[in-house]
């Protein structure tokens, strides 16, 4: 019995994973999205609210540009052009402009406009602009 209850919750477990990662294509993904929170919990949790803007284009390339409210911040603005592609239905984008290092970032929810990715643990909340 108990073989067969740790069967049914490794399958369940199983299936959760595979339903949580939505596949991306280019198409899905080009042009600009506006990224309304950012956060460390997959659920959205404790937010931080962000003023960027993420666009990809199909030339492998992707800009970023944001802008910090923080009166304290050391860069009010940001704009940063880094290379991506799509591998399996993820993006593997540059991690930093001029570095040869790359993360992947997972689709875990998209419905419509709206998108929220992973990347290294650090979930965005997106809306297609």
């Amino acid at each position: 019995m108990l073989l067969k209850t740790l069967l049914i919750t490794l399958t369940m477990t199983a299936s959760i994973a595979v339903l949580a990662d939505v596949k991306l294509t280019e198409a899905d993904l080009l042009g600009a999205w506006q990224i309304d929170s950012e956060s460390i919990n997959a659920d959205g949790s404790n937010a931080k609210d962000l003023s960027s803007v993420w666009t990809f284009r199909a030339d492998g390339t992707m800009e970023g540009f944001s802008t910090d409210t923080n009166k304290h911040a050391r860069i009010a603005e940001l704009r940063a052009t880094l290379k991506y592609e799509i591998i399996d239905g993820k993006i593997n984008k540059q991690f930093s402009p001029g570095r040869s290092k790359y993360e992947t970032c997972t689709a875990i929810e998209k419905n419509g406009p709206k998108m929220v990715l992973e990347c290294n643990h650090i979930y965005f909340s997106m809306t297609k602009k």
